[in-house]
């Protein structure tokens, strides 16, 4: 039987009883160019663009999380839009998108970290890519992340039932939205980044 939207909230997850519709945008025209980083950057550095061997765990990271970051973005997308089309019946659809989506904020920020350190590696300093309090995107996404990876179920704020949760505006959780949009333009930001590592001759690094 259908439950009402008090059942909705109160049992399944806050605020599932409003969502009723996927802003993510649809980023599957991207994988043709994931696909042949990782190859791309072995080969370039072997022939064309001599990488130091210290520096190369991390662009593998960077890449290696980028590409999944993609991946897992997608499926988020599309198990979200199966939910809705389903007139909300499988609300397991609805968890599984979650953690996909879940799973795409921590390998960026991962991906992040990389860069951020060997930012560090090369240059012997510190650098920070955001200030905290600044409202940007990687801000957001560094909450999530902390949030996500620190899953203690004491510090969830009274009747809340989950960490973290999706609602029209994005990937929500307390203190924080991060739209759909802000994600999407962050993973393809890193596409590009890792790119840019993968094809050095064609694109300059951020």
């Amino acid at each position: 039987m259908p439950f009402t939207h008090y059942a909705l909230d109160k049992f399944f997850a806050q605020e599932i009883s409003a969502l009723s519709e996927c802003n993510a945008p649809d980023l599957a025209e991207h994988f043709a160019e994931v696909e042949p980083l990782i190859d791309n950057f072995i080969l370039n550095s072997i022939f064309t663009s001599p990488i130091k061997t210290e520096y190369k765990p991390y662009i593998f990271g960077i890449i290696r999380r980028v590409q999944m970051a993609l991946v897992e973005y997608q499926n988020g997308r599309t198990l979200l839009l199966s939910y809705l089309n389903e007139s909300k019946k499988n609300t397991s659809l609805y968890f599984q998108a979650l953690s996909y989506f879940e799973i795409a904020v921590t390998l960026l920020y991962q991906a992040y970290e990389f860069w951020r350190k060997l930012g560090k590696k090369i240059e012997s300093k510190e650098t920070n890519l955001f200030e905290k309090g600044d409202g940007s995107s990687l801000e957001k996404l560094n909450r999530l992340y902390n949030i996500s990876k620190h899953l203690e179920p004491s510090t969830i704020p009274e009747g809340n039932l989950h960490h973290v949760w999706i609602s029209n505006n994005g990937i929500c959780a307390s203190g924080v939205t991060m739209s759909f949009t802000e994600l999407a333009d962050l993973v393809k930001e890193y596409v590009a980044l890792a790119n840019a590592f993968s094809n050095p001759n064609q694109d300059s690094i951020p």
